[in-house]
């Protein structure tokens, strides 16, 4: 399997763990919400209650909001883009012969330099008219190949999906450390892809011939397979140096902790009349998973707010 596949995998087991064990404990918070209304509050347990509803609400809003916002952000774009299409040029045309892309790709007037897989159940590929005119035909059908990857693998709609479940599972860190290196490795395998095809040199000039002005902002949070080029990619693909993204082991100790945090407080959260553990019946001992998962839950939350304003 691809390194790539591994790491989406990886993403999807991980995400389908934590959403049973947040989902417990949403099922937990169900009976003592119940007992609180008929009874009235009884302090600590209401406190927990109070916490961990606020984090799932807010994990749940998260999530809701990323995906929308990427789904606007990529209708407006495209929207934008494709008022500015242009009759394919013979060049393409030619580039593409053979590679099945036949009334899948859009060519804009634009002078920006840029090439992008979009849409999630039919992909397609958009192309500037900068970008058309700066490459040569076989460093352009290097640059289709590439695109190809991604929308042969429907990369635009995994990565939406990736995207989600990291705002989604904010209180996991290590997820988002995953959507970068799921991303990462896509761009390096549809490189590979590309290379296999037409050799190493076309895609090597083209990048060459890009990076002076690559990546245009085309919108925050936009989830397109984008042509990033940068001189750490190119020193990659032309002399083999390593282009690792590390998982960090703090972001991973700090997920799981979340995650057992979460069962733990979620035990807790036993009606009265159940058989509670004794220790969970004592409240001091009840503020370490509070507190690391508090702790897990800033930390993801800030990331996440970090990436809008980056993005």
């Amino acid at each position: 399997m691809l390194r790539g596949e591994r790491a989406f995998a990886a993403l999807i087991v991980l995400a389908v763990v934590s959403s049973l064990v947040l989902g417990g404990v949403l099922a937990a918070l169900l009976p003592r919400v119940a007992f609180v209304a008929t009874h009235g509050p009884d302090g600590r347990m209401t406190v927990v209650s109070l916490l961990l509803g606020g984090f799932a609400t807010l994990g749940i809003t998260l999530g809701s909001s990323s995906l929308l916002r990427q789904l606007f952000a990529t209708a407006r774009l495209i929207r934008r883009m494709l008022t500015h299409r242009v009759e394919t040029p013979e060049e393409v045309d030619i580039a593409a012969g053979g590679l099945e892309l036949a009334g899948r790709i859009d060519v804009v007037d634009d002078d920006r330099l840029f090439s992008f897989c979009y849409w999630f159940i039919r992909p397609r590929i958009c192309l500037s008219t900068a970008l058309v005119r700066r490459l040569d035909r076989d460093e352009l059908r290097a640059v289709l190949l590439h695109e190809r990857y991604h929308l042969v693998h429907r990369d635009p709609l995994r990565l939406i999906v990736a995207r989600y479940l990291a705002a989604g599972l904010y209180v996991m860190p290590v997820v988002e450390d995953l959507v970068e290196h799921f991303t990462l490795e896509k761009e390096l395998e549809a490189d590979q892809h590309a290379v296999s095809r037409i050799g190493l040199s076309p895609l090597a000039r083209a990048l060459y011939a890009l990076l002076p002005d690559a990546d245009p902002p085309l919108g925050p949070l936009v989830p397109v397979g984008a042509l990033s080029v940068t001189e750490a990619r190119i020193d990659h693909l032309v002399e083999g140096r390593p282009l690792e993204m590390r998982i960090s082991p703090a972001s991973v100790a700090l997920s799981f902790g979340a995650l057992t945090a979460a069962a733990i407080l979620a035990a807790a959260q036993a009606p009265v009349t159940a058989q509670v553990p004794p220790a969970l019946t004592v409240p001091g001992l009840l503020v370490a998973p509070a507190s690391l998962l508090f702790v897990a839950a800033v930390s993801g939350g800030v990331e996440q707010l970090r990436l809008v304003v980056h993005r």
